[in-house]
């Protein structure tokens, strides 16, 4: 193959007379030829005759050729210019032969010419099929541009000897991977879903339209999702805090708590309006899609259209706050207040301290009295709603651990890692299968964790021994800090009646504070209740009973106090369910490339384990490489039928989907007629958060930092007004001509990589092409 090169290299200079069988093929020489001397080409005219405008003569020039006059004045504005009036170019024409000849030729420029500089001009930047991939995957794993280009600088062994810029790779994204506008937003997300409807009857989703056709209301739960709430349900986290898209349109997740007490997605939504309507169809879709179970509990933060919903559909349903959302709002209610450290702590300590109804309610009272608040309207709003939020009132109820909407509100944060305020519905669903993909493997691991390994018990209880058997390692966990906690632990007998006891357990809660705790324990039934109410709203013994048991000399607790919910024993459905993910609609020609590098990954992997297996892979890479490429040149008069084949190819992928048909709202509706939301004015996330005191020092400061910039710009731009006006030298100064420097950072390559090195030359070599013509 080197000594074609070197012949090639002999007629590769343009001269009078030399002859091609195609324009295609004397562009190609032109091309090739300025590459090497070290600028670009252009085609600057081209003469076609006849009806059929058949090409007779082409002139192909320096990109730098001709002069044009901006319409900028100098004075004003300087802009950078690229033509310099070079006379270089060819010109060809076709003769009696069929064949094109080289007719004239210049070889000198007005301007210098380097290679090296030459690499990264538009026409010579390359972008091949491998950096595609390797842009898309990253893309799609929610890999930063600059990052991605980090990567293909380090495959390269450094910036020197890659002939691509990191705006090629935001570029590339821009028109090829983010190819989809705001008028084709909303298709492409219905024809996203329907593609995952027909991979998995399962999947769920439904729209509302308003009167033009523009999505209001978006709806969507994958089949895991919905067989997870078979088992975790029960209790929900709703949150709608979040907005991140270009039509700040609130999305709303449903939550729910596994086995192992992480977090599982059981569903979510998008609405353009936060009132009652939407809710209530949210909530309907949503119970449909559930096959109309509704969850026993559901904790939300305080939104008027949220509890309208929740009442129109889930009337059962018990309602709790989000405490986060209400005790966050203490510092900007009281922070001017002349005791405000006492008082927030107080306040604190009744809300979080207080172990009964009765105790909650005197304390708040006199809490009142103590600071004069007796008329402030923000506490007797949240006193009014004490059921729906202050634990003392809620805590006789099972809530999986659960007090606020943070769960909902740290898988917004999972998504800000990928998408922003300019990211389109279509991308915020794709990123939502991969948080999908990303719980399931969550589990996933979690399950073989718990598969393989065992926490030792603390103690010699066999009631620890029988939590150990049967929860998991997470919830365990959990359980042994009971155990553990029994030590701080004071039990008394207060009264005994036939079968029945009650016991009080003094706690060390700290150094210097004591709480006690009423037990009551039936001897004959087993049946054991604390007024801590751990076991009750979390599902995990306290350690108060746990002392009471253990003095009762109770060898085995009744099967009712292990929950299957939180049991590695129980087998359940939604395990073996992948989550939604749609596989990229490639084109025929990039499945090729895929699957080579998929074969040749295997073989490389082998290969490098010695130097002789490397050079022997090498041998037949080049032979391989020499075979490809004579048989691609007598492919060569099939082109025209092969790049038919591929186009008929590349569409049959998606074919026909925008004929695709909905039903929305008990009727049948094109797919193609349906529009994007308009931009919406909700709640959703706020900017400034919850409008904390901190948030708002912090935001003024901000701003009296950028006045105060501005002025000094201002002064500044007074003193430079003349300078401006000076014309300007156009010759470059020394200093900053010695000021250039080429970056080569030597990057040794293992045995791995070489091997690699050499397939990905081959594959490339094959699928190659031009940055500017990327399919």
């Amino acid at each position: 193959m080197e000594s074609v090169l070197e012949e090639q290299n002999i007629e590769d200079v343009p001269k009078v007379g030399i002859c091609f069988g195609t324009i295609e093929d004397a562009n190609q020489f032109y091309q090739n030829y300025a590459k090497r001397v070290g600028f670009v080409t252009k085609i600057r005219f081209t003469r076609r005759v006849g009806k059929d405008k058949v090409p007779k003569n082409q002139m192909i020039t320096c990109n730098r050729e001709g002069k044009r006059k901006s319409r900028v004045s100098p004075i004003e504005k300087t802009n950078p210019r690229t033509n310099y009036n070079c006379p270089a170019r060819i010109s060809i024409r076709l003769n009696k032969e069929g064949l094109w000849i080289i007719s004239k030729v210049c070889l000198d420029h007005s301007h210098p010419c380097d290679p090296e500089m030459a690499k990264l001009l538009t026409r010579n930047r390359e972008m091949t099929i491998h950096m595609c991939r390797v842009i898309e995957r990253n893309d799609e794993a929610g890999v930063r541009p600059s990052k991605t280009y980090q990567v293909l600088v380090g495959e390269a062994g450094g910036f020197s000897k890659i002939n691509l810029m990191e705006k090629d790779v935001r570029n590339y994204l821009s028109r090829k991977v983010r190819n989809v506008t705001e008028e084709m937003d909303a298709r492409e997300m219905l024809k996203y879903f329907t593609r995952m409807k027909e991979m998995n009857s399962d999947f769920y989703f439904d729209i509302e339209l308003d009167q033009n056709k523009r999505l209001k209301t978006i709806f969507w739960a994958d089949a895991r999702s919905r067989a997870a709430y078979e088992y975790f349900g029960d209790i929900v986290s709703f949150d709608t805090t979040y907005k991140t898209n270009r039509y700040d349109m609130p999305f709303g997740s449903f939550v729910g708590v596994n086995h192992h007490g992480n977090s599982v997605l059981l569903g979510c939504g998008m609405l353009t309006k936060e009132n009652s309507g939407s809710f209530t169809w949210l909530f309907n879709a949503w119970l449909t899609c559930m096959h109309g179970k509704a969850p026993k509990g559901i904790i939300t933060d305080k939104c008027l259209g949220i509890r309208a919903g929740i009442e129109n559909v889930m009337p059962e349903t018990r309602h709790r706050l989000c405490i986060w959302h209400i005790t966050k709002k203490i510092p900007e209610k009281f922070k001017r207040h002349k005791r405000y450290e006492e008082l927030q702590s107080d306040l604190n300590n009744i809300v979080w301290e207080s172990i009964s109804e009765d105790d909650f309610q005197n304390q708040w009272e006199d809490f009142l009295i103590e600071y004069g608040l007796e008329d402030n309207k923000w506490l007797s709003d949240i006193y009014e709603e004490r059921h729906r939020w202050v634990p003392i009132f809620l805590d006789n109820f099972f809530w999986a651990g659960m007090r606020s909407t943070q769960r909902s509100e740290s898988m917004h944060s999972y998504f800000d890692k990928f998408i922003n305020n300019k990211s389109l519905l279509i991308q915020f669903v794709k990123q939502y299968d991969n948080c999908l993909g990303w719980k399931e493997q969550q589990e996933r691991e979690a399950d073989v964790e718990d598969y393989k390994s065992i926490i030792p018990c603390a103690t010699n209880s066999l009631i620890e021994k029988q939590f150990q058997g049967a929860y998991t390692n997470a919830k365990f966990k959990e359980v042994q800090k009971q155990f553990r906690k029994k030590a701080n632990c004071i039990l008394h007998l207060m009264k005994a009646v036939s079968t029945s006891k009650v016991y009080s357990i003094l706690e060390d809660v700290s150094t210097s504070k004591e709480r006690v705790y009423e037990v009551n324990y039936n001897a004959e039934t087993k049946d054991i209740t604390c007024m801590c109410q751990m076991f009750e709203s979390r599902g995990i013994l306290c350690r108060h009973s746990l002392v009471v048991l253990g003095h009762e000399r109770v060898r085995e607790i009744p099967r009712r106090y292990i929950l299957d919910r939180w049991s590695k024993l129980v087998k359940r459905r939604h395990s073996d369910i992948k989550s939604s993910h749609d596989p990229s609609l490639l084109n025929p020609k990039t499945e090729r490339f895929d699957d080579l590098c998929s074969h040749s990954n295997s073989v490389a992997q082998f290969a490098s384990q010695t130097k002789e297996t490397i050079d022997i892979l090498h041998r037949y890479l080049d032979m391989a490489m020499a075979e490809c490429q004579k048989h691609v040149a007598n492919s060569s008069s099939n082109a025209n039928e092969l790049d038919n084949l591929l186009t008929l190819e590349d569409g049959s992928k998606d074919g026909g989907k925008d004929a695709l048909s909905i039903f929305v709202g008990g009727c049948i509706i094109s797919i193609q007629g349906i529009k994007s939301p308009p931009y919406v004015f909700t709640k959703g996330r706020p900017t400034n958060r919850l409008g904390s005191e901190k948030d708002k020092m912090i935001k003024k400061k901000t701003e009296a930092k950028k006045r105060k910039s501005e002025i000094t710009e201002k002064e500044d731009n007074q003193h430079i007004g003349d300078i401006q006006s000076l014309p300007f030298n156009e010759q470059v100064h020394p200093i900053l001509q010695d000021a250039n420097y080429n970056v080569n950072e030597g990057f040794e390559s293992d045995s791995m990589g070489a091997s690699m090195g050499g397939f990905m030359s081959l594959l490339n070599s094959i699928h190659s092409y031009q940055f500017s013509n990327v399919d």
